[in-house]
């Protein structure tokens, strides 16, 4: 599906990062790829493992020398691009605790501009390469409900859903499509993070309709991503696609008991 597309993904970090499962796949389907990273050192330790290492941009949306150095590689390298993959998130140890009044004001906003803000930022710089058919496609968190001891982490999610369907409108003028994934827990490294992750993941488990798990879980959202960034989808846009086992659609009142 995404032979031939020229592909810029964020967030590979490691090789739990469910940005490392979407590269392989991307990669797997003859995709041109390059990834832009925080950690130089940490992302060439995961692409060196594979059978052809993308190149490696240092990019942090918090300067915004480093988009525009990083938009410029692109049009060097590719002259357009086809697809980006948003895979960025942050949060300070006080926003992902239940108690979100621990959080003050600097670090909350520095979660937001990390997390939410920065896929409008990424569009804005981006968005010109692309042509009629562009995708970008970003990694969202159940917001249909509060995960306490996902903190101030589900306010960026749900605000990041919302730069989507703001980015959609705007952007479907150029013909490019903005969607997100709403994935369902998974064990990754940054997930380990989160007090009460464990806990969190072992009742996403029990709750899904379909058998989903925690662990691996990476390749049910890659293969959706890839579908979104494929022309497969060519008129989908403006949604957030649940890739949770059916989670999302349970309520308190749906067990048995």
């Amino acid at each position: 599906m995404l032979e031939g597309k020229k592909l810029l993904i964020t967030g590979v970090l490691n090789k739990y990062s469910v940005a490392t499962w979407i590269l392989k796949e991307a990669l797997d389907q003859g995709a041109e790829v390059a990834l832009t990273t925080t950690d130089l050192k940490r992302t060439k330790r995961v692409v060196e493992k594979l059978p052809e290492s993308p190149p490696v941009w240092k990019l942090d949306v918090t300067e915004p020398e480093t988009i525009t150095r990083t938009r410029n590689m692109v049009e060097d390298r590719w002259g357009e691009l086809d697809g980006l993959v948003h895979s960025i998130a942050y949060a300070d140890r006080e926003c992902i605790d239940p108690d979100f009044f621990k959080a003050d004001r600097q670090e909350i906003f520095n979660g937001f501009d990390i997390s939410s803000f920065s896929l409008f930022t990424l569009s804005r710089q981006f968005y010109p390469l692309m042509n009629k058919g562009g995708s970008i496609v970003s990694l969202s968190f159940d917001t249909e409900k509060i995960w306490p001891p996902y903190g101030w982490m589900n306010f960026f999610k749900a605000a990041l859903e919302y730069f989507t369907k703001m980015l959609a409108l705007r952007l479907g003028e150029e013909g490019i499509r903005v969607n997100s994934i709403s994935a369902g827990a998974m064990k990754t490294l940054s997930a380990r993070g989160i007090p009460g992750f464990s806990r969190m993941a072992s009742e996403y488990e029990d709750a899904a309709p379909l058998n989903w798990n925690s662990q691996g879980s990476q390749k049910y959202v890659a293969d959706t991503c890839a579908w979104l960034l494929s022309d497969k989808s060519d008129m989908v846009t403006g949604e957030v696609v649940h890739v949770d086992g059916g989670v999302h659609v349970k309520s308190a009142f749906s067990s048995e008991d």
